[in-house]
């Protein structure tokens, strides 16, 4: 069995981020002075959103709004271990993992605010069989936000009708999935209508679990989910994962409804942003080359390396192909 090859998969995303980001620096990264300092929370990121850059964007800006006291960590550099462990390197996936519970812990929080799903379940499926140097208490950044909607001002109302796509076929999915619900129906104008998700769905929209299903299957479900939020009279789908958001987001075109995620949805009606979506607009376009022109100026900027950057894009907004999906399977 040939070597998985963790340079392709890690490394188009901090060029992609930095190309996209619309903050100065990568606030995803702190430096180890400010990592020295205390806070009361950690933000905790993950590898893959940082492909969609803007969801990051928004999150952080989010938790700014509600006077929250944290820093944010993501990246390769701050990995969970979940992609080498789901390829057999288990020495690798520990030693991962522990760097980064050692930078949870020097920041001294009450809590760590987990955004990506994968990260979640690599902590749920470690951390209670007690051989990590680790005590500090993680939830999932939905249900923060949901337990403290009070401390945001959602002045601006957003008269729409939503479809939430969620995953609710595990414990940890259900809970996201309800805080989730209980953050948009706190948005004043927003309808939200839960749409079918079956256990089928899994975990997430990854690209294992893509695989799984099988092209011919997951079309199905997901046309099934566009017609039901067509005939619930809802003018969106909105997806609780950076995950499903970026690999359904191609179904919009298809199905006549605009796929967003609900932290847009939220930072909006905070008054927070714009964040534009420069990924969904490449990655629709399919056209590499407009991709590549329009980036270049912005990473070269940034100290990225050209070559770097049209790899990426080639990675990320080629035309679609029929998806053999990817081993790692994460979010």
């Amino acid at each position: 069995m040939a070597k998985f090859d963790y340079g392709a998969f890690f490394g188009p995303i901090p060029t992609l981020a930095d190309a996209l980001r619309d903050s100065p620096t990568r606030f995803w990264e702190p430096t180890p002075e400010q990592l020295a300092q205390p806070h009361e929370y950690v933000l905790y990121l993950g590898c893959n959103v940082l492909r969609t850059t803007h969801l990051a964007e928004a999150i952080v800006a989010v938790l700014r709004a509600m006077g929250v006291d944290f820093i944010t960590l993501g990246g390769p550099s701050s990995c969970c271990g979940v992609v080498h462990a789901r390829n057999g390197d288990a020495n690798a996936a520990t030693r991962l993992t522990q760097h980064t519970l050692d930078k949870f812990t020097g920041v001294r929080p009450k809590a760590v605010l987990v955004y990506c799903p994968s990260c979640h379940a690599r902590m749920d499926s470690v951390l209670p069989e007690g051989g990590f140097d680790f005590d500090v208490p993680y939830l999932h950044v939905t249900e923060f936000i949901a337990g403290r909607l009070g401390q945001l001002a959602l002045r601006h109302p957003i008269a729409r009708r939503i479809g939430l796509h969620a995953h609710v076929g595990l414990p940890q999915q259900r809970k996201d999935t309800d805080s989730t619900l209980a953050i948009l129906h706190a948005i004043p104008g927003l309808e939200v209508v839960e749409l079918p998700a079956g256990a089928e769905w899994g975990r997430a929209c990854t690209s294992q679990q893509l695989a799984t299903l099988g092209a011919e299957r997951i079309h199905a479900m997901v046309a099934g989910m566009f017609a039901e939020a067509r005939a619930q009279g809802c003018d969106g789908v909105a997806a609780v994962y950076h995950s499903c958001y970026r690999e359904l987001l191609p179904n919009e075109a298809e199905h006549g409804l605009e796929f967003l995620n609900y932290v847009e949805l939220l930072a909006a009606s905070c008054g927070l942003g714009p964040f534009p979506a420069r990924y969904k607009t490449f990655k629709l376009a399919q056209d590499t080359e407009a991709a590549f022109a329009a980036l270049s100026p912005r990473a070269a900027e940034r100290g990225q390396h050209l070559d770097r950057l049209r790899r990426s894009v080639e990675s990320h907004f080629a035309p679609a192909a029929p998806r053999a999906g990817g081993k790692d399977g994460v979010s």
